[in-house]
């Protein structure tokens, strides 16, 4: 059976909706989701049914216990457990700021100050891990979590069973060689970081480190770098024999150490760079509407010289739209890119959010207002789309375990669906989608073909009025302008071209 694979998968779970995939896990699959009751981002752990690991429901569940029993505030709290869709889930806190992965794959560097927050964070929880006699996985740069604050929080990875020392060894060796990348070259400290990041991997002298002596190495960094010491102090386990605190500060001996004047003068290199903030998301609905139900509907169609197609039975609506947008705003740009076109310029960056977007979406939810003079409703077709945000759309959306993803018709996909059409060629001059309209097809079950708006596709076709130009974009179908015209094609200039008569429908392919 083949393995579960980004979203495919049912897209809401109770009061959960999946929103990235993030990794997988011993015997799960590790999402981004939304609880919309609360409206809160979350991490939800699925228990994949198949998992090579061998698994079970009950392991999974007291896996879950176990880490809700470890509470520390640098943890993810544990939400709830729960099953629904036939598939068991647990649910945890969602953590602020980027992941250490996400820096590592992005080449960025962190300041002294925050590498030395991570061990000692890292550091104190494999002590609290020993003091609750609490096994652990080994933490991996996608467990650790630093915000634009320089706070670092955890991933919880408690599981049943005893504590074992070597695990936690093997969790100073992970965390530097982790941590190696990340050091900002030629600012002070940069060598003493790396000295201490070698230590953790290879021991001193031979000798492995124990966690003590590795938060004194961290105490005597902040005080020859001027850093303040943490406002709350934790120690590994037991006090240090006083005996071995001189024997820690010559540990520091022959590696180069830079002058006093020196380091105070690179004192300001240390902090961490300002960040430029990212454009503000659209406002969160206060309400998550279920598009698997009412709002996306969708017909298996025999299309001649085509084959079987499943097809949106109407345009994506504003509704829809708007939960896409809500969730794009939360997703890392990692994600981003990988649900945008590979020709997108922006692919890390862009929101999708359509020119006039408020004022569209502030019309169809307030009564008797009109956009452009035209009345809509949350369930109108969205328009000032661009090619990028429809296909980012179709990429982003969740289909069943095992389904194809959904996509942009092509041009001859599309054509030949509208030569189907039996409309009588009357068509709608409304922005409402309503399967008793003029526009709606028996046969079929789809409508808005002849109406509503033009449709983007994902094919690139010359214009025959422009032979010596490339190949360029393509929209089909009538709409409120030009209603009744199931054949018509417009060559577009631009893939970023948008208007207030072009949105999409989207489709799939049959398994």
């Amino acid at each position: 059976m083949p393995e579960l694979s980004m979203f495919d998968l049912p897209h809401n779970f109770g009061d959960y909706t999946l929103v990235a995939f993030i990794g997988r896990t011993r015997g799960g699959i590790l999402y981004q989701a939304i609880q919309q009751g609360m409206d809160r981002s979350v991490f939800l752990e699925l228990l994949d049914p198949d998992n090579a690991e061998g698994v079970d429901v009950e392991d999974f569940l007291m896996k879950a216990r176990t880490r809700a029993a470890v509470s520390v505030p640098v943890l993810g709290t544990v939400y709830e457990a729960s099953q629904a869709q036939g598939y068991w889930f647990v649910t945890s806190e969602q953590l602020g700021g980027a992941s250490l992965q996400s820096m590592l794959d992005r080449g960025q560097t962190l300041s002294m100050k925050d590498l030395l927050k991570v061990i000692e964070t890292v550091g104190t929880m494999c002590g609290k891990y020993e003091r609750l006699q609490t096994a652990f996985h080994v933490m991996e740069p996608r467990h650790i979590f630093l915000d634009d604050k320089s706070t670092v929080r955890l991933m919880n990875t408690a599981v049943p069973g005893n504590f074992h020392e070597e695990v936690s060894r093997a969790q100073m060796k992970r965390l530097g060689a982790d941590l190696l990348p990340l050091v900002t070259p030629d600012v002070p400290g940069s060598t003493r970081m790396r000295t201490l990041l070698e230590w953790l991997q290879e021991g001193q002298n031979g000798k492995p480190m124990q966690w003590d002596q590795v938060m004194e190495l961290v105490a005597a960094v902040r005080e020859q770098l001027g850093l303040s010491p943490r406002a709350t102090t934790h120690r590994y386990t037991v006090p240090v024999d006083p005996r071995r605190k001189s024997g820690a500060w010559m540990l520091w001996t022959g590696i180069g150490l830079l002058g006093a004047g020196a380091a105070a003068a690179a004192i300001l290199l240390l902090f961490p760079r300002e960040e430029t903030p990212a454009p503000a998301p659209p406002p969160a609905p206060k309400h998550y509407p279920d598009f698997s139900a009412s709002d996306h509907t969708e017909a298996l169609v025999d299309i001649p010289d085509v084959g079987q197609l499943i097809v949106g039975a109407h345009e994506i609506t504003l509704e829809s739209y708007r939960l896409f947008l809500d969730q794009w705003a939360r997703l890392t740009p990692e994600l981003r890119e990988k649900y945008s076109h590979p020709d997108q310029p922006d692919k890390q960056t862009a929101m999708h959010v359509p020119e006039d977007w408020e004022a569209m979406w502030k019309a169809a939810t307030t009564p008797g207002e009109k956009w452009k003079g035209r009345k809509i409703t949350p369930r109108s077709p969205v328009v000032n789309v661009t090619f990028w945000d429809a296909w980012a759309y179709a990429s982003w959306k969740p289909v069943a375990p095992g389904e194809p993803r959904y996509r942009l018709p092509a041009l001859r996909e599309w054509m030949a669906l509208g030569a189907m059409m039996n409309t009588n060629e009357k068509g709608d001059k409304t922005l409402v989608i309503d399967r008793y309209s003029n526009d709606y097809d028996l046969k079929t079950g789809v409508c808005g073909m002849a109406s509503g708006v033009m449709e983007w596709t994902s094919s690139m076709e010359k214009d025959p009025a422009r032979v010596k130009e490339p190949p360029g974009p393509v929209a089909c179908g009538g709409d409120w302008r030009q209603p009744g015209i199931t054949n018509r094609v417009e060559y577009l200039r631009s893939r970023g071209e948008c208007r207030d008569n072009l949105g999409f429908r989207i489709v799939r392919d049959v398994r």
